[in-house]
């Protein structure tokens, strides 16, 4: 290695181009807490940007591994990064390695897991914006919800061969689920009462896709990301939706479906409680006790998200297991695994919603029973439903750490 590719560099030096930019804040964008959810061709070019405009906080979602079809899409991905098999390459991982080597001045870290499920609420609630690099209504759908709970906006791209568009929602102003129609909602209705169904729609990309399409796009989505970091509200995509499309060099804005009264994704989380003695290390009994203190209440108990299996049995030998699973997690890898007959059904036979001091497996951390670090947990004491944060996990931005963190959970 050459002296010159030991060179430190200073942040400020970086920006010395665009100041002189007459309503460019340097400083605010080195300050910036960005996190791009999806690493594939659009979330490439959004994370290339990023880089490249010195924003000095990103964080990186991804579950998925790098497989060569991607590399005609992907600007940060490699040959070498599509190894097979179980030394395989998480695209969040090797996105982030990139980054750094675009610019070293961006504290950069990635998470490699799911939402929603394995990365906590809390998380999102620390960044000034989040970009949604997503491919499936039903993966929008998620992020619609946990950015309205925190009151967080979030600037939405979708690509599609030479075409595109970009959207940005703010909770009270806009709406990614107010904008379906009926067969997008029966569709994903469908979909969410089917996990099987609903981890490929998520897991799978259906659209085909194209470099020029993703860079257009994140282009305008890195663009609205920076107009929420330096406080251009006025200017922002909110209620509008950009529409490009590059056959015919065509460009339409058009205003989005307004918000409807009755809407799902219209739940905010207020106030949320900060619980510094708090973390997804505890286990369930140790939380409980923390919390029943903190309330003043012995019945005190955490609402999950989504409900807990901890009993199945096979359908037609009726052997009968106990299971720690989140019922988003079951699917067709957990049936093969304890069903005795070949094709043999399984039927969930126990199931819990909530955690009490009833719950059989109180030993078990919150993270094991599927509550993510950082989450916000619906904790249900005397008669109302508070929001607590489990302060005590690690923030996702600040001081930046050498690790990358592998949130997946693989029942």
């Amino acid at each position: 290695m050459d002296a010159s590719s030991k060179r430190s560099f200073d942040p400020r030096s970086w920006d010395h181009t665009f100041e002189l930019i007459s309503w460019w804040d340097a400083e605010s964008v080195r300050k910036a807490k960005v996190i791009v959810v999806g690493a594939g061709a659009l979330g490439n070019e959004v994370l290339k940007n990023l880089a490249l405009l010195n924003v000095g906080h990103i964080l990186v979602i991804d579950f998925d591994t790098i497989e060569y079809s991607n590399l005609s899409r992907s600007i940060l991905f490699r040959p070498s990064d599509c190894v097979e098999g179980t030394e395989a390459k998480f695209k969040a991982d090797v996105a982030a390695e990139r980054v750094k080597e675009i610019n070293p001045n961006v504290h950069i870290r990635s998470i490699v897991g799911k939402i929603p499920g394995d990365v906590g609420l809390g998380v999102f609630r620390h960044a000034d914006v989040i970009i949604g690099c997503l491919d499936n209504r039903l993966a929008r759908l998620f992020i619609n919800r946990l950015a309205y709970k925190i009151g967080a906006t979030w600037v939405d791209g979708g690509i599609q061969n030479l075409a595109g568009q970009v959207t940005v929602y703010r909770p009270g102003e806009s709406c990614y689920e107010c904008s379906l129609g009926s067969t997008d909602r029966e569709f994903i209705q469908f979909q969410l009462g089917c996990p099987d169904i609903a981890r490929a729609s998520v897991e799978l990309g259906r659209v085909p896709t194209t470099p020029l399409a993703a860079s257009i796009i994140g282009a305008l989505q890195v663009t609205e990301a920076l107009k929420v970091v330096l406080g251009n509200d006025d200017k922002l995509l909110v209620g509008e939706r950009a529409y490009y499309e590059g056959m015919n060099n065509d460009y339409f804005r058009f205003k989005t479906t307004p918000m409807k009264s009755e809407c799902l994704s219209h739940f905010t989380y207020d106030p949320i409680i900060e619980a510094d003695e708090m973390t997804a290390d505890l286990t369930v009994e140790d939380a409980l006790d923390l919390l029943e203190a903190r309330f003043n209440d012995p019945a005190v108990c955490i609402e999950l998200d989504q409900e807990l299996i901890t009993e199945i049995t096979t359908r037609q030998t009726e052997k009968t297991y106990d299971v720690i699973v989140s019922k988003a997690s079951f699917g067709k890898k957990m049936i093969e695994r304890y069903q005795i007959q070949s094709n043999e059904g399984i039927v969930i036979t126990g199931e819990v919603r909530e955690l009490t001091k009833t719950f059989k497996h109180l030993g078990l951390s919150l993270l094991e029973v599927g509550i993510p670090r950082l989450h916000i947990i619906k904790v249900r004491a005397n008669g109302e439903t508070h929001f607590v944060e489990l302060s005590g996990d690690e923030p996702p931005f600040g001081t930046p750490q050498p690790q990358n963190e592998h949130a997946i959970n693989k029942p």
